[in-house]
């Protein structure tokens, strides 16, 4: 589960520092227009996009801290909390990715980065789930 909060925080951090590559092709299918195009039609509309793309980065790498804080204070002590905290957890930032991109119908190269998320995820909570869910 360490490394689930890593790649979430990485995904943050790939979304602050370099926002336009990680949603051109996602801005393209869901528009049509290149964020070029956009970006020379409407100035204060395309920033104003990359900001928020921007801002979501951040929200993301505070999920990921989150994520790395209940592993390290409570899922390592094997406390059912945690186990339900990193499924609610997880459930809402993977399902939330993947959900934006069947929203706007984009099932390319990102996608697969959601989906190995929800991978970590399910493995994450599976594999030591009796352990952790029979302790009282």
């Amino acid at each position: 589960m360490n490394f689930m909060g890593c790649y979430i925080v990485g995904i943050g951090f790939l979304m602050i520092f370099v926002t336009e590559i990680m949603f051109i092709s996602d801005f393209f299918e869901y528009t049509g227009l290149t964020y070029q195009q956009y970006y020379e039609t409407s100035q204060a509309f395309a920033e104003i996009f990359i900001l928020q793309k921007k801002v979501m980065g951040f929200m993301i790498c505070a999920i990921g801290v989150l994520v790395l804080f209940i592993v390290q204070k409570g899922y390592r002590k094997g406390e059912k909390w945690a186990w339900y905290a990193l499924l609610i957890t997880g459930c809402l930032v993977w399902g939330t990715f993947i959900g934006y991109k069947i929203l706007i119908r984009y099932y390319g190269g990102s996608m697969i980065t959601f989906v190995v998320g929800a991978v970590l995820l399910v493995l994450g909570l599976i594999l030591p789930s009796k352990e952790i869910l029979k302790n009282k």
